[in-house]
């Protein structure tokens, strides 16, 4: 059971990053102009178009290898959570410009969408930790 957990919950993590990953960098430019778009200093959005679809190859990399995959799973995990309270953000009306910077068709859900969506992946990747917690994850 942990270990088929483990291998579909990293098969869809590893398709997920790597699928928006290549989908932002394949329309660089549109995914820029989304990033400077976003309630953040000009600054921190520059450093973001480059670094988010490296840190999803990133994580995707770490899902594929077993030395690797515990890694891989808390690190995704971080980052959807922070996705996850920046959708609830949007969604309470904190910020006054909210486009979506997601990549390929994720782009195309709306704000309760990207919620559930978020919630759904937020809530697998933990379950799979903690089923593993106890020994050393091998799918």
């Amino acid at each position: 059971m942990k270990g088929t957990l483990t291998l579909i919950t990293c098969s869809l993590l590893i398709l997920l990053f790597s699928y928006t990953a290549v989908s932002k960098l394949i329309d660089l430019d549109g995914f820029a102009y989304d990033m400077h778009n976003q309630p953040f200093p000009r600054w921190f959005s520059s450093t973001l178009v480059y670094l988010l679809p490296v840190m999803e190859l990133l994580i995707a990399g770490l899902l594929f290898s077993n030395r690797t995959r515990a890694m891989g799973l808390w690190v995704a995990g971080m980052l959807m959570t922070f996705f996850t309270v920046y959708t609830c953000l949007v969604l309470l009306k904190v910020f006054y410009k909210v486009p979506c910077s997601c990549g390929g068709v994720i782009k195309r859900l709306n704000w309760q969408q990207h919620l559930f969506f978020n919630l759904f992946f937020v809530a697998l990747i933990f379950l799979t930790i903690r089923f593993n917690r106890s020994k050393n994850i091998h799918a």
